[in-house]
């Protein structure tokens, strides 16, 4: 179990730390851009290897560049990507989402990047923490941090065998190995981001061990720290630390389980839920207030929560509907699926696999959200009232055509967004700048 000594003392002190809303009545909700992302449309990966292609990686990057420059000027709170690998059919081709952050955050001015998220089991958290220190230096505050788990044994596997993640590979035991290394990943996160010089003893991970005989002893006890009465290293820091050592907002997609969000709740990372029956999130969300409410932190019904969907918004609820079709959900039920994804549209009693995987159930089950922005207006209203949130991440299949991505950007930014907060249409750099 993680100790939670450091993350109640650092919640109660946090730089960063706006008290969170209950955004429905007070309009504050903010909104963000969430890309796997993927390369090519659904022709060219139908073709195989467009993980590949040059071009299609070079169209991906100019396509999200204009999105974000356009987001950017309109109140957005920020844009980020996955962390996957070997991706080589397309879908997410995703493999350093902190060099993603740092691209796009150098094109524009006002919103945050960051990732979501990291998979902290395969990771180096030293190094994690380094280079999300360093964006957060480049871009000034304007960085965020997401964590996830891992669900792709192709790639968690192999990049975590030195962790031992290639053996078992699979099974409860690998499960409880992964959450265990995400546990401890995670602490060893938050002491790099809150201590010039830390330690730390754990399961996994000593460090810095042992005494470290440090010839240069004489230069750290004068212009540093971290030697013990014999001149020997034991505690290390990095450096340089983040922007005005802001600890940045943090995040965890995707938040399936009541066990997942009220580890998150108890942190101060948001959950990301994708789950749409309300039933199933109402349960979670109460979870999660009373997780908060263990640690310190009287949250409202909502507060500290945020959820992602795939909006979809044309002049007319049939293009919305049509464009929607070739959209997201050819990814998502040739690629997600298999993986049980859709527990995330399950209601009680459902497993992952007792509907079909079509575009008309993920419609119906609210996942997908399409039509005109009138349309569009009623059907968040009445998830906004069953189930209020402080962030909104929109889920993004960057691969449906550029121009009706940015038409719907456009009228989203326009006629939907301004109905639920006050953030949106606007130019809000000192809005974004002064969270941090």
């Amino acid at each position: 179990m993680l100790r939670l000594g450091i993350t109640l003392k650092w919640l109660a002190r946090r730089p960063t730390a706006d008290a969170p809303r209950r955004n429905l009545e007070e309009k504050k909700m903010e909104v963000g851009a969430f890309y796997l992302p993927s390369v090519g449309t659904k022709e060219e990966i139908l073709k195989g290897m467009a993980g590949k292609r040059t071009d299609l990686y070079q169209r991906m990057l100019k396509e999200i560049g204009e999105q974000v420059i356009y987001m950017d000027g309109q109140g957005y709170y920020g844009a980020g990507f996955t962390e996957h690998h070997f991706h080589i059919e397309g879908e997410e081709v995703s493999t350093n989402p902190v060099i993603l952050d740092l691209y796009f955050g150098m094109q524009t001015k006002n919103m945050k990047f960051g990732q979501l998220g990291n998979v902290l089991p395969s990771q180096n958290p030293i190094n994690l923490a380094e280079n999300i220190a360093m964006i957060s230096q480049m871009l000034q505050g304007r960085t965020f941090a997401g964590f996830a788990r891992g669900y792709q044994p192709r790639w968690v596997n192999v990049l975590g065998q030195q962790v031992g993640l290639q053996e078992p590979g699979e099974g409860a035991d690998y499960e409880e190995l992964k959450r265990s290394l995400f546990e401890e990943h995670f602490e060893i996160l938050l002491k790099a981001w809150t201590h010039d010089t830390f330690s730390f003893q754990g399961k996994h991970w000593q460090i810095p061990g042992k005494p470290i005989k440090w010839l240069a002893h004489e230069v750290a006890a004068k212009y540093g720290q971290g030697l013990n009465e014999n001149n020997d290293i034991v505690e290390i820091g990095i450096a340089p630390p983040t922007f005005n050592k802001q600890v940045p907002d943090m995040f965890m997609p995707f938040a399936t389980s009541e066990r997942s969000i009220v580890w998150g709740m108890e942190r101060g990372v948001v959950p990301v839920t994708i789950m749409t029956h309300p039933e199933v999130v109402k349960g979670h969300f109460e979870a999660g207030q009373r997780a908060a409410q263990k640690a310190g932190r009287d949250l409202k019904y909502g507060q500290g929560m945020a959820m992602s969907r795939e909006l979809i918004v044309a002049d007319t609820d049939a293009e919305a509907e049509a464009i929607a079709r070739e959209a997201g959900s050819f990814i998502w039920n040739n690629f997600f699926v298999p993986f049980g994804f859709n527990a995330a549209i399950a209601g009680p009693g459902e497993g992952p696999f007792d509907m079909a995987p079509t575009f008309e159930t993920l419609s119906e089950r609210g996942l997908v959200i399409h039509g005109s922005p009138d349309t569009v207006k009623r059907k968040l209203a009445k998830l906004f009232k069953e189930l209020p949130v402080d962030y909104f991440w929109m889920f993004i299949y960057n691969h449906m055509p550029h121009a009706q991505c940015m038409k719907s950007l456009e009228l989203l930014t326009e006629k939907v967004w301004p109905e639920f907060t006050d953030a949106i249409g606007t130019s809000n750099v000192t809005r974004l700048r002064a969270k941090g």
